[in-house]
This record gives C-alpha cells, sequence and structure tokens, in this order.
C-alpha cells in the first residue's frame, strides 16, 4: 500500500445537485485523502466542468436539473473533448431504470444505485481509477 505521500493525487468530478448526497459522497471520500473532489450542482454547470477540465474520474447523478446527468455522459462520449474517455460513475435512485435503460448504462463505466453502499462505491472508485490494491 502507498502511503499518502506516495500516492498520485486524483481530480474527480462529482455532478450532484442534493446536498445530502455531497456530502455523503465526501464522507465516503475522506478515507482516500490523494481524491481531490470537484462538485457541480446541475447539469449544466457539470457540462462545463467536464469540457474544460481533465478528471481522472466523473460520477453523475442521473437526475440533476438543466440538464441531466444522462444527457451529459451521452454528450461527453460522443464529442471530441479531454474527459471522452475519462471513467464515468453513474448513480440512480430509481434501481429498476439501471437494468431498463442499455444506451445510458452503456456510455457510463458502472452505475451504482442509490442509497449509496460506501464499500461498494470505494471498490469501484478504486477499480475505476486503476487502484484495486489499495
Amino acid at each position: 500500500m502507498l502511503s499518502n505521500g506516495e500516492q498520485r493525487s486524483r481530480t474527480v468530478l462529482l455532478a450532484e445537485d442534493d446536498e445530502i448526497n455531497q456530502q455523503i459522497v465526501r464522507h465516503i471520500l475522506s478515507d482516500l485523502p490523494f481524491i481531490k473532489l470537484v462538485v457541480a450542482g446541475d447539469g449544466k454547470e457539470a457540462l462545463e466542468a467536464a469540457l474544460s477540465q481533465r478528471f481522472d474520474l466523473m460520477i453523475f447523478d442521473r437526475n440533476m436539473p438543466l440538464i441531466t446527468g444522462d444527457r451529459v455522459i451521452r454528450h461527453l462520449r460522443a464529442s471530441p473533448s479531454v474527459n471522452t474517455d475519462t471513467p464515468i460513475i453513474r448513480f440512480t435512485a430509481d434501481a429498476d431504470h439501471v437494468s431498463l435503460s442499455p444506451d445510458a448504462t452503456q456510455h457510463a463505466d458502472a452505475t451504482i444505485p442509490k442509497p449509496i453502499r460506501p464499500d461498494v462505491f470505494k471498490q469501484t472508485i478504486l477499480r475505476l481509477l486503476q487502484l484495486d490494491g489499495l
């Protein structure tokens, strides 16, 4: 296991409009101090951030104001940008939608249902950042 000083910092975009869910994610990620979290409160803000800054991982809530997370994900995958190939986690409170929407699911690297299970969430992040051994 690498010490905190040896671990390269990773920048993660969290696109989540619910402040409680933002706090939950911050709390879960506090165990991973090498992650720098950038929070966007709606889909428009998330899209603007993803088009202007390189991220190591992006996390999108499926239902956000202004532009849905699914639309942002589809746009990023279809257009050449600094994050076209960046790994994406998609959150959804609609567990049935996870299996019913192959279009949105195929564009994300992982879909995690809400409420968020911290162990599954952290394992997914480490896997997508290729840090499984931590």
